[in-house]
């Protein structure tokens, strides 16, 4: 495990150049960024990783309420290391899926000797099918059930490695309640950027990034940071 100074923070993470890719993406390029008038705005995140995100808004709003779902059990332990090596708090934690229904399914992980678990997947070969992955059972569950008693969701962020359409259909239900969001786009053989698009449409203005720059023309084939921003 290596650490680093990221911001204010203490990092551990178990790969170099997967942490620097992570690093520019999220705090560079600030993919997750948005805007609220509350100091205590309540963000839901969906596929944490080992935390790059988490603590990137929580370095914007130091007062903010964060429910953080990550599926990779090694990756989720390394999340709550870095949560509490910095002590932060108002985070909850969840090493499940999200998904339509509760129940168990597959996660395909990195099975090479660089561990690249930000790849996770419960899709196998999930960015060029060529990958070297091994199957593990794990744990999914609804977001509704975590949402029961919450009217509003500041931020919705969700990278899920070629699940995001499935995501957005099973939480639809939800959408209504998101004043921002971003979704990670990865293309693969049947997702299409048009349908995440027309999936946000009725609720979000929304617009494309790669590599932290807006698109006019996005095409797809490319990974894409959609941004929205919830209707007047």
């Amino acid at each position: 495990m290596e650490e680093t100074k990221l911001g204010k923070y203490v990092v551990l993470f178990p790969n170099g150049r997967e942490y620097h890719f992570l690093k520019r993406e999220v705090w560079n390029q600030e993919s997750y960024s948005f805007k609220t008038k509350k100091e205590s705005p309540f963000i839901v995140d969906i596929g944490s990783h080992i935390g790059i995100s988490v603590l990137y808004f929580k370095h914007m709003y130091p007062n903010s309420s964060i429910l953080a779902f990550e599926p990779n059990p090694h990756s989720f332990e390394i999340l709550n290391e870095n949560i509490s090596i910095n002590g932060l708090d108002c985070i909850k934690t969840v090493n499940k899926a999200i998904s339509s229904k509760e129940g168990n399914t597959t996660l395909y992980i990195d099975a090479g000797k660089d561990s690249w678990e930000s790849n996770s997947s419960l899709i196998k070969g999930s960015w060029n099918e060529r990958e070297n992955t091994k199957p593990i059972s794990i744990q999914c569950t609804t977001l509704s059930k975590y949402l029961k008693d919450i009217s509003c969701i500041d931020m919705l962020k969700i990278d899920t490695e070629g699940t995001e359409i499935e995501i957005l259909k099973s939480i639809k239900r939800e959408l209504s309640k998101v004043e921002n969001i971003a979704v990670e786009y990865h293309p693969r053989r049947n997702q299409k950027l048009q349908k995440v698009i027309d999936i946000l449409k009725p609720y979000f203005d929304t617009k494309i990034y790669l590599e932290g720059r807006e698109l006019k023309n996005p095409i797809d084939g490319k990974l894409l940071t959609i941004q929205g921003k919830k209707k007047v």
